[in-house]
């Protein structure tokens, strides 16, 4: 049958085609679609969509009219383009519908754009006239918002009015729909006016706040809404709200601690209290503003658990409406984060002890969520400072009866495992009997909660390597799970806890066969077959062998689906392959890498626009997604997707590749040049994320065929030039410190770097102690996370320093003697910046990591230290002086070693180290117990030509060691080199400071052994005076002493 003639297509016809379109059927759809496409061919279809937007009945329809003209602005008639601002305006005169009234608003502002300031004015005329009537105002004032979003500067000219138009509402009483629609405009308006009317902006915030307040009473949806015109002075002028601080915390403290008010609104105010505090947070310690905020945020956050209310962690799916606690939680987060740690602690730990401590388990359940919240910003100052009362904290938590506290305290493990560790593991194991007991059922039981299985992982993650003697345990409960049929969220609860074990032990872990076997037959489909495969991967070769391959093949189809999450879990699965395959991997290369290298492509700008609309735009404009105009009237189209799922798959796809070069070694070499070029794009990625692990992939290219001891090829020298780029380029920190970390994996075994690239790297690594690299010369926020960044890279480029001199001793470019193990050249080059650190007043951190370089480097030097050591000793002079007890320790360890390295220089007064060791190591007013100590006496036997007259003394009277216990070894053979007869005047000393180390077992064998014989010899030759010695120590290890000596004590 042929299709109608459309030359006199009436408009009502074309109102049945666009209802088709809407109607669910796709067959209907195409057919309608075809049907519009020639439609608007003929003169006469522009015209019919213009007088849809004033005459269709369904607002559908005029919505959808209005989008389609906008689509195809530049190829409407101009006589139709001219009169369409009179036909926008009689429109939106009539229109009710909010969707159709921001469409409309859209199309006139895209008119804006293409002719000026002409096609706007028919427009501003009307919402003039309409913010005058009481029954287009609010629709009036809606057109405003999304003109200003679409149109932006082009509107400038109008700012100033519209915003005196909106400003003459907010007094208004009775409408909340027109308060709320003029709030919403103004927000639009301060971006457009911001920087440039500071008093303006300042003058309107009293007004603004009086608004909300009358609309919050009235309309407490509409009142959430229109809070963030206060998020919108925030980013634009935030200058314009400090006057009005105090108000503004007033108004959202109050909102967000009423509980008679819905938690959508409380959680709102909460999120505008959280921008306030990433934008302006040193603004709050002026006055009495931050006490006052903390002490009204405890309201929401300690706040009384419900039974018939329960938050989303408490219930099964973990999801659901937004949660007043949490939000006070996110706040605490942004000030954790933009305050002085000591400034924000000093003030809340006070305020977190009673709800801590009291009998009411929301309080309780609070305080350990504030905990996990000042993980990020804090977490050092809680180490540092609180690590007790933290640890308690914690211990309180996992051990509390009720269910919400353990949830929250395991929150807290999590976020601050990091940082509490070694001393979380024992809180962790303490806790473990009661999880895996009474708080959980019985064994077999695949029934237990989620917020029980979310402990579980917590603690395993915090055991870590300390988890296998709870494997026992925990293992049947998992397997429990994994083979219960009629709990699906159990058996993901189970496969996330034993991912947690697969990621937090290096090791191989006691996995039975029934175990692996039930993932693997989850691997093979079902809702969790995404999750099993990721389970396999994380396990690894060690554990899954072969059936790795199996779990690869079920793999590829799900990520030739394009669905991000099981590409990422396809590439940790072809990582795993690489590592058990190794160069048997080449044979699946051709078939693996279209996967990889997919992911590495960023993709196309995202359209979920129907099929029939992609092809009616207006092509200079581009194809803007149907469903955003369909459901939202402020909504513009998404450009090309920079972050999100493609930065995260980017990041998995470029740590597989470095995998696959790794372990496929010289198999990968056909397959560099192409995997080179994806890499190379991504350097320039704007996220520093993508970018790191770009660097790193670089770093791991150029290892690519150091088993085949060949000379680097052309794109692996290509790919080392760029990556030693991004040391020195890169504009960010987090960039810089990933190209170090790839620089790192040239120099680690196996193999070693090329001899050609040995000189550029200690170089690049050089530029980063002196600061001569893009992002240490720009200033940065200078807040502490970017300090500690900074402080960050150049401790790891400098932990790489003795890699690359022990390489560059292997070529033979270190220096010109025997025992250099660094270049002097280089070393000159860092040490004024060293030097500059180990003094600076304001940073300990800072200081102690100078000491320990030059300690390490100084070393390496061997006798070439020996030129520097007039500028060395007096700087070592003030460290061992300094008043942070970590920075005397790293100061003694750099004596000890630089003292071993120059040897003869001893002697000749330029290097003061046996004075100093001597007198920390004085017994009236030296250091005591502790580390320095330590490090103290290890310095002190290292230095050659001290008369040991004067160091026995010493070292006698400083041991045992009580905390760097590595330097155990070598003071005590400084003390068998002695000989028996030195030693023997010394017997009770000598056998009070050798004897712990002894019956702790914590020696090597052959050092027992000679220590042992040593004690024979000289408590043979004075039974009494040894018997002296026995006395004075610890009853339980001269008990054990005794064990080993019983032929020397004899009957005592």
């Amino acid at each position: 049958m042929a299709a109608p003639s459309f030359s006199k297509m009436a408009a009502p016809a074309l109102e049945r085609i666009l209802s088709d379109l809407l109607e669910p059927d796709s067959a209907g759809i195409r057919q309608a679609t075809e049907r519009l496409r020639e439609a608007l061919e003929e003169p006469e279809g522009p015209e019919g969509l213009a007088e849809l937007l004033r005459g269709a009945e369904r607002p559908q329809i005029r919505h959808l009219a209005a989008v389609l003209l906008r689509k195809r602005l530049r190829k409407l008639p101009q006589e139709l383009i001219d009169r369409l601002p009179h036909v926008i305006v009689e429109a939106l005169d009539r229109e009710t519908d909010s969707c159709s009234r921001g469409a409309l608003g859209h199309l006139g502002a895209k008119l804006l754009l293409l002719g000026g300031p002409k096609f706007w004015e028919p427009l501003e005329k009307w919402i003039q006239e309409a913010a005058r009537d009481p029954q287009k105002m609010e629709g009036a004032f809606r057109v405003v918002g999304v003109a200003v979003g679409v149109a932006g500067p082009a509107l400038s000219g109008s700012g100033p009015a519209l915003l005196a138009l909106s400003r003459g509402v907010l007094g208004a009483r009775g409408d909340p729909g027109a308060a709320c629609a003029a709030l919403g405009a103004l927000g639009a308006l301060v971006a457009l006016v911001g920087p440039r009317k500071t008093n303006l902006l300042r003058s309107l915030v009293p007004e603004v706040l009086a608004a909300l307040e009358e609309l919050l009473s009235v309309d407490e949806e509409r009142g959430a809404d229109a809070l963030e015109v206060l998020d919108e002075f925030l980013e634009a002028n935030p200058e314009s709200l400090m006057p009005h601080l105090k108000a503004v915390l007033e108004l959202c403290l109050r909102v967000a601690g009423d509980e008679c008010r819905g938690d959508a609104v409380r959680v709102r105010a909460l999120a505008t209290l959280t921008f306030l505090a990433q934008k302006r947070p040193r603004a709050l310690l002026r006055g009495s503003v931050l006490p006052q905020l903390l002490g009204a945020l405890l309201v929401p956050l300690c706040a009384p658990l419900s039974p018939q209310s329960p938050e989303p962690e408490e219930r099964w799916g973990g999801e659901g409406r937004p949660c007043p606690r949490h939000g006070a939680a996110q706040v605490l987060d942004a000030l954790a984060q933009g305050l002085p740690p000591e400034k924000l602690l000093k003030e809340l730990l006070p305020l977190l002890e009673g709800p801590g401590r009291g009998g009411c388990a929301g309080g309780r359940k609070g305080a350990l969520l504030a905990l996990a919240a000042l993980a990020r910003g804090c977490g050092s100052a809680l180490r540092q400072r609180y690590l007790g009362v933290v640890l308690g904290a914690l211990r309180a938590g996992l051990g509390d009866p009720e269910g919400a506290v353990r949830g929250a305290a395991a929150a807290a493990v999590r976020e601050l495992r990091e940082e509490m560790q070694p001393e979380l593991s024992p809180v962790a194991a303490r806790a473990l009997p009661a999880v895996l007991g009474p708080f959980w059922g019985s064994p077999e039981s695949p029934n237990c909660d989620p917020r029980s299985w979310f402990v579980l992982e917590a603690l395993l993650e915090a055991l870590g390597e300390g988890v296998q003697p709870w494997l026992p345990q925990v293992l049947p409960r998992i397997l429990a799970a994994l083979e219960a049929p009629e709990e699906p969220r159990g058996r993901e609860l189970a496969l996330s806890a034993l991912h947690a074990l697969a990621c937090g032990v290096s090791g191989p872990l006691p996995l039975p066969s029934p175990l692996i076997g039930a993932v693997a037959a989850l691997a093979r489909g079902g809702e969790q077959q995404l999750q099993a495969l990721e389970v396999l991967a994380a396990l690894g070769p060690a554990h899954v062998g072969e059936g790795l391959l199996e779990a690869l093949e079920l793999a590829l189809p799900l990520a030739d689906g394009g669905d991000p999450e099981a590409t990422r879990v396809t590439l940790a699965l072809l990582a795993a392959v690489s590592e058990l395959l190794g160069a048997g991997t080449a044979p699946l290369l051709p078939r693996l890498l279209p996967v990889l290298q997919g992911a590495l492509r960023p993709p196309a700008p995202p359209s979920d626009a129907p099929d029939w609309l992609l092809g009616l735009h207006d092509d200079l404009e581009g194809a803007e997604p149907m469903e955003d105009d369909a459901t939202t009237e402020w909504a513009e189209p998404e450009e090309a997707e920079v972050g999100g799922a493609f930065a995260g798959l980017a990041e998995a796809a470029l740590g597989a590749l470095g995998d696959l070069a790794e372990n496929c070694g010289s198999a990968f070499l056909p397959y560099l040049e192409p995997s080179l070029d994806a890499i190379l794009d991504l350097t320039q990625f704007p996220q520093p994320q993508v970018r790191g692990a770009a660097y790193e992939a670089l770093g791991s290219l150029c290892c690519c065929g150091r088993d085949a001891q060949t000379g680097p090829s052309p794109s692996q020298h290509e790919a080392f030039r760029a990556l030693l780029g991004g040391v020195r380029k890169d504009p960010e920190v987090g960039g810089a410190l990933a190209a170090v970390g790839g620089v790192g994996r040239i120099l680690q075994p196996p193999g070693h770097a090329h001899k050609e690239w040995l000189e550029p790297i200690g170089r690049a690594l050089c530029d980063v102690i002196t600061g001569e690299i893009a992002c240490l010369r720009s200033r940065g926020d200078d807040g502490d996370d970017e300090t500690s960044q900074r402080s960050e890279l150049r401790e790891t480029a400098s932990d790489w320093l003795p890699e690359v001199g022990a390489a560059m001793a292997r070529e033979g470019l270190a220096g010109t003697g025997g025992g250099v193990a660094f270049p002097p050249r280089l070393f000159r080059r860092i040490l004024p910046p060293l030097l500059a650190a180990l003094a600076d007043p304001a940073h300990p951190g800072a200081r102690s990591w100078a000491a320990a370089v030059i300690g390490q480097l100084g070393h390496a030097l061997g006798p070439e230290a020996t030129p520097f050591l007039p500028d060395l000793g007096p700087a070592f002079r003030l460290a061992v002086g300094d008043r942070d007890d970590e920075v005397r320790a790293n100061a003694f360890y750099a004596i000890g070693r630089i003292g071993e390295a120059v040897g003869h220089a001893h002697h000749e007064g330029a290097w003061p180290g046996a004075e100093l060791c001597s007198h920390a190591l004085r017994p009236a007013g030296g250091e005591g117990p502790g580390r320095v100590r330590d490090n103290a006496v290890a310095a002190l036997v290292r230095q050659p030509g001290l008369p040991w007259q004067r160091a026995l003394p010493l070292v006698l009277g400083s041991l045992p060691l009580t905390a760097d216990l590595e330097e155990e070894a070598p003071v005590l053979r400084f003390l068998l080199g002695l000989g028996p007869d030195r030693l023997l005047p010394h017997l009770p000393e000598l056998v009070g400071a050798v004897g712990p180390a002894l019956a702790l077992g914590r020696l090597q064998n052959d050092l027992s052994q000679s220590l042992l014989a040593l004690l024979r010899q000289v408590g043979g030759a004075d039974p009494e005076r040894f018997r002296v010695g026995v006395a004075s120590l610890d009853p339980a290890h001269a008990a054990i002493l005794g064990r080993m000596l019983d032929d020397v004590i004899g009957g005592q």
